[in-house]
C-alpha cells in the first residue's frame, strides 16, 4: 500500500473510473468503540474527481493511488 498524498492522482476502489486528484486529508473521530473505549481516528479523503467534476469525500480504506 502507498501513502496518499495531497496532490496524489487516486481512484475509488468501488468505481475505478472515478479518477482524480487529492485535495484534502483529515482526521475523523470514530464513531464506533468497544467496551475499553473509543477507536482512533479514521482518514478521510476529499477528492476533485475527473470524470464528472464533483468532489468526493471518501473513507482513505476506500482510494488506491494511481500508479
Amino acid at each position: 500500500m502507498k501513502n496518499i498524498r495531497v496532490g496524489d492522482r487516486v481512484y475509488c476502489l468501488y468505481h475505478m473510473s472515478n479518477k482524480g486528484v487529492v485535495k484534502e486529508i483529515y482526521k475523523v473521530n470514530a464513531t464506533f468503540g468497544n467496551a475499553t473505549g473509543p477507536f482512533s481516528k479514521v482518514l478521510w479523503v476529499k477528492f476533485l474527481s475527473d470524470l464528472d467534476g464533483k468532489i468526493y469525500d471518501l473513507k482513505m480504506a476506500d482510494v488506491v493511488k494511481e500508479e
